[in-house]
């Protein structure tokens, strides 16, 4: 055993002592090698964050990738603004009415205590320039629709049967409305009667060529360069590009264009009849795509009501995924994004 333990000492002194180990030695504390380790050491993490920064991080759909491209380029960086001529056309159209009054066009579909909590309150206070109100009845098959009448301010309430079973009805251009603006709204949703005026004339002022209402949504980027449709995080996001038409003002011009035979609007129309959904996004699609301008988020002294009853399709499950898929579908017939990102807002009163 001792002579076993003395060879093996004697094999590691020549090992340790022999010259190759040496200049091993010299080499490992020489200046060029330990920046080459450092630069092998480092190049992992290096070409990590190169990808990263590239490609972005899926952190979900409030994250917005750094320097991704998506699928479609934006319609204006194309100079793609839909067919102008036609829409030059239908604002000359309609050019001869007031833009100094408004009607509300209120979608119902078999909820008639939202209906009537809505329009009490609407009527309820005298609205300076509202003209008139016009609920269009959705149910078809419900014949029994209420009777036109007067508010105790003169304001004319009209019940109008719907052609068909369609969320694309109440964007429909009545050829009965006396008014430039129309604000669009649903039975359960509305602003307060003494903000409804303030509302108005900041749409007069500054948002003639924009759908100018209380809700405001967002579309963000993953790091397939689809789109998202989000509720607009405050704190991961400082912009939104629509406004919902469930509350909103729209010139006449916009609906008439989305009605109209045009190719892309007759494939939109007939996409919103088969899911039931989006016709709000389409209309800011439209907008976008005719003006170069995002819509404009408006709220007054008080928070708009919302009284969201439990029957509705935003109560439907996968409602947020139909709606991403309308985003980037809409993208594709328009084979541009129309929506633009608008950071700005106005809130009535002093802050």
């Amino acid at each position: 055993m001792d002579r076993f333990v003395d060879n093996a000492r004697l094999r590691l002194y020549r090992v340790w002592h022999s010259p190759s180990l040496a200049k091993a030695a010299i080499i490992v504390k020489s200046r060029p090698f330990r920046r080459a380790m450092t630069l092998f050491v480092a190049l992992p993490f290096i070409i990590a964050l190169i990808i990263v920064s590239t490609r972005g991080v899926d952190l979900g759909a409030n994250h917005m990738p750094i320097g991704l491209s998506p699928r479609y380029a934006a319609c204006a960086s194309r100079n793609e603004s839909g067919d102008q001529a036609d829409w030059a056309n239908m604002k000359g159209k309609y050019s001869s009415l007031p833009d100094d009054k408004f009607t509300i066009a209120m979608l119902t579909y078999r909820r008639p205590k939202e209906l009537n909590e809505t329009l009490t309150t609407l009527l309820s206070e005298k609205i300076p320039s509202l003209y008139e109100l016009v609920v269009v009845w959705g149910d078809i098959e419900d014949k029994a629709m209420p009777a036109d009448f007067v508010s105790k301010y003169g304001v004319p309430v009209r019940y109008r049967m719907a052609e068909e079973n369609s969320l694309n009805e109440k964007l429909r251009p009545d050829p009965s409305f006396k008014t430039q603006a129309v604000l669009l709204t649903d039975d359960d949703v509305y602003y307060s009667p003494s903000d409804l005026e303030f509302v108005f004339q900041t749409w007069r002022q500054f948002g003639q060529n924009r759908l100018t209402g209380a809700l405001a949504r967002c579309s963000t980027l993953d790091i397939y360069g689809d789109y998202h449709y989000t509720f607009c995080n405050k704190e991961a996001e400082n912009v939104y590009s629509m406004v919902l038409t469930n509350l909103c003002f729209s010139h006449i011009s916009f609906m008439d264009y989305y009605w109209s035979n045009n190719t892309v609007m007759n494939e939109v129309r007939a996409y919103v009849d088969e899911g039931m959904n989006c016709e709000d996004i389409a209309l800011n699609y439209v907008q976008g795509l005719l003006t170069g301008h995002g819509p404009l988020l408006v709220n007054g002294d008080k928070k708009y009501v919302n009284m969201d009853p439990g029957t509705g399709i935003s109560r439907n499950p996968g409602h947020l995924e139909a709606r991403s898929k309308c985003l980037n579908d809409f993208a594709k017939m328009f084979d541009c994004m129309p929506l633009v990102d608008e950071s700005a807002h106005i809130q009535k009163g002093i802050l």
